[in-house]
């Protein structure tokens, strides 16, 4: 299933190119500036086992940036989501699945679950098409592995012509993992492995000075390889933000 979903996504973020390269072509602007940065709020939602439907805090904090240099680019970009992990009505427990399988339980806690990703790119080609490799780290402030693992996937970067300009990237993490430690007795030491598909899209809307105005859409799926169902990570978020051209 993952196959096919990454190659829909693949014809899409080469339709964007397509599309992005007439749009240049009638702007007449000169070559896309060398970096960028932007600062995004994310307003969407959390799925893990703490939270049925975890909204986004105001602490929910997105920020990007990437650079250029002829054919290859280097991006960076951390998220952090923070919501309530109350999923059983005001005044109750929090009951979560753990690892090493059962449940256990807390009271309500405003949840953080944060990433840090970085990729390494060369263009294909296509106008503003890269593809590269990616390492991505995960960490939360409950009982939880932190993740690490490398992957690879392909981006389509918004053009810098002035305009309603498309982004949309893919990138796969078939092997991350980390250690946790078991909160059963006896304790012990565990190396959970994870997948994780990272797939963002959305526009920037830009004249021709430095600022623009940019919305996404993110998806993110951790899952669990070899423990129960329960034991995944979705965050769905829309986010809004500026950004500025370097």
């Amino acid at each position: 299933m993952i196959t096919r979903f990454l190659s829909g996504v693949v014809s899409a973020v080469a339709v964007f190119a397509l599309a992005g390269t007439v749009c240049s072509a009638d702007d007449g602007t000169g070559p896309n500036a060398p970096a960028a940065f932007e600062i995004a709020r994310p307003i969407g939602d959390v799925y893990n086992e703490r939270t049925t439907d975890g909204d986004s805090y105001p602490q929910a904090l997105g920020v990007r940036a990437y650079a250029r240099i002829h054919a290859f680019a280097v991006w960076f970009d951390y998220r952090r989501n923070v919501y309530l992990t109350e999923s059983g009505g005001p005044g109750t427990l929090t009951q979560y699945a753990r690892l090493e399988g059962g449940y256990g339980t807390s009271v309500p806690f405003l949840a953080r679950d944060s990433s840090f990703e970085a990729r390494a790119e060369r263009a294909l080609g296509l106008r503003d098409v890269y593809a590269g490799i990616g390492f991505d780290q995960t960490w939360e402030n409950y009982h939880y592995p932190s993740l690490r693992g490398i992957g690879a996937g392909v981006e389509k970067r918004a053009s810098d012509a002035a305009g309603i300009r498309p982004f949309g990237s893919a990138y796969y993490y078939p092997w991350a993992s980390g250690s946790y430690t078991t909160e059963t007795l006896p304790h012990r030491e565990l190396s959970p492995n994870f997948r994780i598909l990272k797939l963002d899209y959305g526009f920037r809307v830009q004249g021709r000075g430095p600022v623009y105005f940019v919305a996404g859409y993110g998806n993110e799926f951790r899952r669990a390889q070899g423990l129960p169902a329960q034991i995944r990570f979705i965050r769905s978020d829309l986010s809004l933000g500026l950004g500025a051209r370097l």
